[in-house]
């Protein structure tokens, strides 16, 4: 069991887009660590995905709230992708 300070450092790693081999380098663990999604070491690494993801979001919709044409078209392609994830 990793301790929560190498947890955290898997979710930072994950958040700044490093790969799944780069995190592990960087944590000290075996890459195939971070494929098991329901392990602790795969967990922190989606969260560290999905936090960056919400970011991206809050900062595309901020700007399509200023009404910024380029980030406007955006946020249409990521509610559609919502929507049609949403009905399956």
């Amino acid at each position: 069991m990793l301790n929560e300070q190498t947890l955290k450092e898997i979710e930072e790693f994950a958040y700044a887009y490093m790969s799944k081999h780069e995190t592990a380098l960087f944590a000290g663990i075996d890459a195939i660590d971070l494929e098991d999604e329901e392990s602790p070491e795969g967990k922190a690494f989606v969260i560290g995905r999905l936090k960056r993801k919400v970011k991206f979001n809050q900062v595309i919709i901020a700007l399509s709230d200023q009404l910024s044409s380029p980030a406007m078209a955006i946020e249409l392609k990521l509610s559609e992708k919502t929507y049609l994830n949403d009905i399956r």
